[in-house]
Formats: structure tokens, sequence, C-alpha cells
């Protein structure tokens, strides 16, 4: 009897060696995530990793120097039953230099498939002459001044007012502009306070807005002015015929 239970404890420690978790594992403190291995490794002894979550934020925020972020890590969040099963990908264009592109995906019980990196480029500024939405844009981070412009957008884009918190360090981002952001992500996003990953969306407002305005064209009539002599005229002009009529007769006479 008593083999039988040793014979069980093996059992479940060898059960539990292959259910462990793997994820790839790049934590967000890496300067270069290059650096990372981009293999999925185990979460650790412990039970309560039961998801994988990969994240990353490319920004040209304020100068215009690329600016990456990325955290891959094991997550205690059962991201099937949760917001954070979401795989969420878009890009927000404040101006032609300026943008912050975001991506995150949570995968429960296994490594996360490949994902393909978040766009770095915008659209070309041709592409965008030819649209007529036009959004308030601007940025502010960890303030709440945000002071608005307008962006034209290119085809497929719609205006956005994002607010979202980054869990991880505490850092709040204010985004107005054009992005490319799906029906489904704002429809997702949009009752607030979703988190994806380890960051929380407090704020997602999407709109097609168009601020152009349509030139007035105003068509005048031309009037015409009818003008009649007054009396002193008349009077003149009978005066002066009266005397010529008299001349008249007297040559006739003589």
């Amino acid at each position: 009897m008593k083999g039988i239970l040793i014979a069980g404890v093996f059992a479940a420690f060898a059960i539990t060696a292959i259910d462990s978790l793997n994820c790839r594992q790049c934590p967000s403190t890496v300067v270069d995530p290059k650096n990372c291995i981009d293999e999925a490794t185990p979460c650790g002894e412990s039970e309560e990793f039961v998801s994988c979550v990969e994240s990353s934020v490319n920004s040209t925020l304020g100068g215009g120097s690329l600016n990456s972020y990325e955290n891959k890590f094991c997550s205690k969040i059962n991201c099937i039953n949760s917001s954070n099963s979401i795989v969420v990908s878009f890009t927000v264009r404040v101006s032609d230099d300026q943008q912050f592109s975001f991506a995150s995906q949570c995968c429960q019980g296994d490594a996360c498939p490949d994902n393909e990196k978040v766009p770095e480029g915008g659209s070309e500024p041709d592409a965008r002459a030819n649209t007529q939405i036009q959004c308030p844009s601007c940025y502010s981070n960890g303030t709440t001044d945000c002071k608005e412009t307008i962006q034209s957008c290119s085809q497929g884009e719609r205006c956005v007012h994002i607010i979202a918190v980054n869990g991880d360090v505490h850092t709040e981002v204010e985004l107005k502009g054009c992005s490319n952001i799906s029906e489904a992500t704002c429809d997702i996003l949009t009752p607030g306070n979703v988190t994806v990953g380890e960051f929380t969306f407090q704020t997602v407002n999407c709109t097609n807005e168009i601020t152009t305005t349509t030139p007035t064209t105003v068509t005048t009539t031309p009037t015409t002015v009818t003008t009649t002599p007054d009396s002193s005229t008349s009077i003149k002009a009978s005066i002066i015929s009266s005397v010529f009529g008299s001349l008249l007769l007297l040559k006739l006479l003589f």
C-alpha cells in the first residue's frame, strides 16, 4: 500500500513537470530587447502562472526619435476568462513625425505564437492629402496638458482619444489623433478600464470626425434702379420748351 502511495506522488510530480508553463520572457528593464532569448523557457516552480503575456510599444512622441518598449512575462491572470485574452495592435498618429504604436497578446497555458512587430512608420503624406477626415491631435505623458492641433488622416484611419496607464511603471499617456484601430478593438476597449497585458485603457473613444468645411457660394442678383425726375427739373424743362415755342412763332410772323 505504501509503495502505491509513493508511486502516486512521483506520478503527480511527473505530471506537474510536464504541464509546467513555458513562456518567452523578456523583462521591460532590458535596454535592448534583442538581447532576450526568443525561446520559451519555464516560468518557475510556482503553479500560479497560467498565462503568457507579450506587449510592445514603439513611440516617436516628443522629438521624433524612436523609443521602444517590450515586455514578455509569465502571468498569474487567466486570460481566457478576462479581457487579457484580447489581441490588440494599433497605431495612433499625432503628427507627420510623431506616433505611438501598441501591441499586446495574452496566451492561456502556452507560449504565445510569433507576433508581428507593430508598425514603426505611418502612411505617406500624399496619401493623407486625399482624405476628408481630420482629427484633434495631441499627446501628454503624465500630465493633463494636451494642446490640440488638427491632423489629416489617411484611408482606413479614424479619430481616437485614448488614455492608458502602464501598470508596470504606473505611467499615464493621453493620445489624440488618427489611428488604424479596428472597429472590433474599439468596441472592446470603449467601456473603459480594460486591461490588456500590463496596460489599462482608462478611456478609448473612436469616431469618424470630419472637420473640413465646404466653401459657401454667395450669389448676388443685380438690382435695377429707376429714377424719376423731380418737380423742379420738370418745371425747368417746361419753361425752356415754351421759350423755344414763342421764338419759333415770332419767326414765322415776321
